[in-house]
């Protein structure tokens, strides 16, 4: 069965009626809403609750039959009596008494022969069905539910209206579900429940539609997997969140047909428009060719109909719950649209094409007489229609004006989309180029564009090749060298390589023009791809010629993003030359800023970069403005699609360094609305990994980490991407007591190399590696990895005070596994920290400095160190470095951290570890070995038994469910004193 989302508010309403009828207050709730909301869902659920209770609850239910006013009477009162006989059995009987007879009228079972003779009076009738559950309700709770009631049948409807203004005492609860679909203004059941409500014991409770992130949780449930986002919010656009919709869409995915209804679901939505008359069904019909909203004035041209004709079939359509006015009220839009899209399929071939080509006329026709307000829309739907109508002479030249018209405001991905449509009936057209008044190269340009704004990476590629295919190396090696510089660009961006061999050939196409701009722009990219590779000092030099070009030339885009280059260059190139590299990207900002009116998203990069260099040097409050800057620029000049993943993506490094988590989580659900590929998604994933470590929730870290890992295999991988990865999985392996795991990722990592220009990745992977060691017992093995660290660390540059601060904090914990560490050393680690903005990495070496502290006896100082460090883990919800905090100070008997101190604290309740017993610490020291209770039981000479209730208050006082977690913070809060 699918889960059940979306529906806490709705349930609460439900709930607390039925806690109002446990105190003998009868209750009504009217469940409303459209067909496959989720009614009958909600009210399965609640019933399952209320039944399943360890109070004496009795649950009936009556559905209505779709048989019209005049079909069977009582049907779902019959129903209910005959639940009520069955569940109750002689409690029933005695209740029903002398009635028998009476109340067979309404559930024949009831009564062992035919009831024959002249029915009842309906007052005696409605009474005794009164009596009966106001006997039933009094020492049980009643709950009676009615599905269906838009088909009641007028003496299920009279008799419930009685039971609802007559039942005034009673443990009873009725239920009833109604579609407001079926409904129009005359329904009988639409008046009576307007009577009702007026009734101080009823209420009404309106379901809506599934919201975005509730439609995801939905298909989680449903495909076993957690989908895409662009998945998730195609099924979210098509279904509008009715939740029956998604189910349907969901068995579609589950086929491998997304695109096409389900013959099933199909079927449902037409009946809506069969039930309609003939007229109302043919404007329908017309209504889902002129689109998902269709003006009055083009639907009355095509449709051809007198005005009272048309009016009296579109309010059928209306009044059939198929279409709606529009919000401006000048026309229609379908309820659904996926009603309208059947209604589209439902057509044969040739009659929807005639019907498009009625709508392309009828809309030139009305616009040439100013009857229709010229809208931007008009220009698209021109394009639709006629390609719909299968006529390219027309389709072709209304496709480009539309990408172009898309493209303006900033929609990319209808731009792509129509431009691939013009591609794709170039061939068609007679003369293509004197029709449109353009060439085929300028409309892929005008593609290439579009699907690098949309995101759409796959797309881009493709459009490049044919680009490609059709430019002359030797005519035109302008041209060429840009296309093949900016398929570089694409396939390192998508991770399906460097680049590198894609540059070298652009650049060898202008080696006699080293003078032009063009030349610049791609030795611009060759020097970036150089410095990735970790050839610095050959991007340095490229891009100081560069620079000298573009001043020449005076191209004042180029000048920033090469000021930009050199700037993020020089922070990576173990120079000392801080203050060079800064100024260079503030100048590159300025003048960014001064050439407003060139290329649209050259001070978005410079910004989003000149972010990157402010966090590496580790001014983050810096990085965060420039990048919030640069997410609202792309916002307003329609690129978001295409930059933000990236821009986010160094936001949430920045948000995370300085301690603003929950916004981390915010930005990384942004990353994936974007529909991220390639490195974003790893970006995105590891962000959410760590944010959720550092927070202790480690299983729930796992999956991000993975999917992120996952995405970059079989993908060309930078340093940048690659090593703070790996850094994550070794903090992921060492929270979860994995030291072989930890040290399998360092050596494949030490094995690759870091390069030059990458300590601001490697100094964290080498600090968590020998963290990790430090957590351990010395073994031969573990020596030579410690050297190998050391160097490693050792031959990473220095170009800025937080990575000396970080080699000083990896040379601390290399002592300390080596067990040299010092008070003196911890406290030049603690003043770097506290000289930057992030808050956890200090509280996380100022609680070093207090375990160096204790051990040295300077108890004083170090409650003060810890007092600090705590103060800031239960302010980030840091849940582990708190837990180590308030174990280490219990330990040592230091206040405020002891016993008192512990049950105050904010947030998940402390691990009572140093409350095991000498025993418990024996079996907890071969829990952590991968003992099992009967090898424990074995060693310690106790029976298996014993071993398991050891092994069960272990669990018990560290609050952890498993054994491998309860080995895990053995191993990181130092539980086992050898």
């Amino acid at each position: 069965m699918p889960l059940f989302v979306g529906r806490e508010p709705e349930m609460g309403r439900l709930v607390e009626a039925l806690g109002e009828a446990d105190r003998g207050e009868p209750r009504v709730v009217l469940l409303t809403g459209e067909a496959g909301v989720g009614k009958t869902r909600l009210l399965d659920e609640f019933l399952a609750e209320a039944a399943g209770r360890s109070q004496p609850t009795v649950v009936a239910v009556g559905a209505c039959l779709e048989l019209g006013a005049e079909g069977l009477p009582f049907a779902p009162f019959s129903a209910i009596l005959r639940a009520l006989a069955t569940t109750l059995g002689d409690d029933f009987d005695a209740m029903v008494g002398d009635r028998r007879r009476e109340l067979a009228w309404i559930s024949p079972t009831l009564a062992a022969e035919p009831v024959v003779g002249p029915a009842p009076e309906r007052a005696g009738l409605y009474e005794s069905a009164l009596r009966l559950l106001e006997r039933a309700g009094e020492d049980r709770t009643l709950v009676i539910a009615f599905e269906d009631l838009h088909w009641a049948d007028s003496a299920t409807r009279e008799l419930l209206a009685f039971l609802v203004r007559s039942l005034r005492r009673g443990r009873i609860l009725l239920v009833g579900t109604l579609r407001a679909d079926a409904m129009d203004r005359s329904h009988p059941m639409r008046r009576l429940v307007a009577e009702l409500e007026r009734i101080r014991s009823v209420a009404r409770v309106e379901l809506g539609r599934l919201t975005l992130p509730q439609v995801e949780k939905h298909l989680t449930g449903l495909l076993g997997e957690t989908p895409s986002r662009a998945l998730t919010r195609q099924v979210f656009e098509r279904s509008e969140g009715n939740a029956f919709f998604v189910e349907e869409l969901a068995a579609g995915i589950r086929d491998g047909r997304l695109t096409d209804l389900s013959d099933t679901l199909r079927d449902l939505l037409l009946i809506r428009i069969e039930q309609l008359p003939e007229q109302a069904r043919r404007v329908v019909r017309l209504a889902a060719v002129g689109g998902i909203g269709v003006e009055h004035r083009l639907l009355a041209e095509v449709a051809g109909l007198d005005p009272d004709t048309l009016e009296t079939a579109l309010r059928a359509a209306v009044s059939g719950h198929v279409l709606v006015s529009d919000a401006d009220g000048e026309g229609y839009t379908f309820r659904h649209a996926l009603v309208g899209e059947a209604a589209l399929g439902d057509l044969l071939p040739g009659e929807r094409t005639r019907m498009y080509a009625a709508f392309a006329r009828a809309q030139d026709t009305l616009l040439e007489r100013g009857e229709l307000s010229p809208h931007r829309d008009h220009v698209e739907r021109r394009a639709r229609y006629w390609t719909a109508a299968g006529r390219p002479a027309e389709a072709l030249p209304a496709s480009l004006t539309a990408a172009v018209a898309a493209a303006d405001r900033y929609a990319f991905g209808e731009a792509r989309e129509l431009y691939e449509r013009a591609i794709a009936m170039w061939d068609m057209v007679p003369d293509p180029e004197e029709s449109t008044g353009t060439t085929l190269a300028q409309v892929l340009d005008g593609a290439i564009v579009a699907a690098r704004y949309d995101n759409s990476g796959d797309r881009e590629l493709a459009l490049l090749r044919h680009a490609l295919d059709l430019v002359d190396e030797e005519r035109d090696p302008l041209r060429a060298a840009l296309l093949w510089a900016q398929r570089a660009k694409s396939l390192n961006r998508l991770g399906r390589g460097s680049g590198m061999a894609e540059l070298e050939h652009a650049e060898s196409l202008l080696q006699d023009r080293s003078d032009s701009i063009e030349y610049a722009e791609v030795a611009l990219r060759s020097a970036r791809a150089h410095f990735l590779e970790g050839h610095v000092q050959e991007a340095l030099r490229i891009a100081r010629q560069v620079l000298e070009i573009a001043r020449r030339l005076d191209d004042q885009d180029m000048i920033a993003g090469t000021l930009q280059a050199l700037s993020w260059f020089l922070t990576g190139s173990g120079e000392p030359d801080e203050t060079q590299a800064l100024a260079y990207g503030l100048e590159a900002v300025h003048v960014a800023e001064a050439a407003r009116g060139g290329k649209p998203d050259t001070l978005i990069y410079v910004l989003g970069n000149w972010a990157s260099v402010l966090e590496g040097v580790g001014r983050h409050e810096e990085s965060v403005a420039a990048l919030e800057r640069a997410l609202d620029l792309s916002r307003e000049r329609g690129v978001v699609r295409n930059t933000g993943a990236f821009l986010l993506g160094n936001l949430a490094e920045s948000l995370f360094s300085l301690g603003r988590w929950d916004e981390v989580a915010r930005t990384v659900d942004d990353i994936r609305e974007h529909n991220a590929d390639g490195c974003a998604t790893g970006h995105a994933e590891r962000m959410s990994a760590m944010t959720r470590l550092v927070r202790g929730d480690i299983a729930e870290a796992a999956a991000p980490l993975t999917h992120a890992r996952e995405s970059a295999r079989g993908r060309h991988q930078e340093a940048q991407h690659r090593i703070p990865q790996s850094g994550a999985a070794i903090a992921l392996a060492r929270a979860r007591g994995r030291r072989a795991e930890v040290a399998e990722i360092l050596d494949a990592e030490l094995r690759a190399g870091f390069g030059v220009g990458n300590q601001r990745f490697a100094l964290p992977l080498l600090i968590e590696a020998a963290r990790a060691y430090a957590d351990d017992e010395p073994t031969e093995a573990f020596r030579a990895d410690l050297t190998r660290i050391r160097a490693a660390g050792a031959a990473l540059a220095q170009d800025c005070a937080l990575d000396r601060t970080q080699a000083r904090t990896l040379t601390a914990y290399l002592d300390r596994a080596e067990g040299t560490d010092t008070v003196e050393g911890w406290r030049e680690v603690v003043a770097g920290w506290e000289a930057t903005t992030q808050p956890y990495p200090t509280a996380q070496v100022q609680a070093d400095l207090g375990a160096a502290l204790v051990a040295a006896g300077e108890r004083q100082a170090a409650a003060e160190v810890l007092g600090r460090a705590h103060e800031t883990a239960v302010r980030l919800g840091a849940v582990p470095l708190r837990e180590r905090i308030e174990l280490l100070a219990r330990r040592a008997r230091l206040e405020p951290f002891g016993r008192a101190g512990a049950t105050s604290t904010a947030g998940r309740s402390t691990h009572q570890a140093g409350d095991l017993t000498p025993r418990e610490q024996e079996v907890l020291g071969l829990l952590v070995d991968g003992r099992s209770n009967r090898q424990i039981a074995e060693t310690l000479f106790i029976s298996v038994k014993t071993a398991s209730v050891h092994v069960s208050n272990i669990l018990a006082k560290l609050e952890v469910a498993t054994r491998g977690e309860a080995a895990a913070l053995a191993h990181r809060m130092r539980l086992l004193d050898d």
